[in-house]
């Protein structure tokens, strides 16, 4: 168990799967902070061409996270775990691993992986980047 847990989720089925664990490892008396992460950034084709978001796809994003964090801290009522959540933008795994450190959290728990299989293809796992990057624990929750 520890004291302060953070669960970063993207609204994807293993993320609310990680949550779950992330609540049953937080101590009674712990946090589980919840953050979500709003990508900022141009999304690539195969063929290489940008995809700028649009302003509704934001806020169509946003709302889905804003669903997502509800969903989690639900959980976490169920469990009279206290939590904090937090909406951020940016690259995902920068901000997980910022936020990990500004927080001092004694653990992340996350999914193997996230919505964007196909652009972990190209772009890597944020997964392993915040594996790689994290000076806390990480615990990864397999797809089965």
């Amino acid at each position: 168990m520890y004291r302060t847990v953070l669960a970063p989720t993207d609204g994807s089925t293993l993320s609310i799967r990680a949550a779950e664990e992330a609540v049953a490892l937080t101590d009674e008396d712990g946090t589980l902070h919840v953050l979500a992460v709003l990508e900022k950034l141009p999304l690539y084709r195969r063929a290489g061409m940008a995809e700028k978001f649009e302003s509704d796809d934001d806020d169509s994003r946003r709302d889905q996270l804003q669903d997502a964090i509800e969903r989690i801290t639900a959980l976490a009522d169920d469990e009279s775990i206290a939590y904090e959540t937090h909406l951020a933008e940016g690259v995902p795994y920068r901000e997980i691993v910022r936020y990990a450190t500004e927080h001092e959290v004694d653990a992340i728990v996350l999914g193997k992986r996230g919505m964007g299989a196909d652009a972990d293809d190209m772009l890597g796992s944020t997964t392993e980047r915040v594996i790689r990057r994290a000076a806390t624990r990480v615990v990864s929750i397999p797809e089965r």
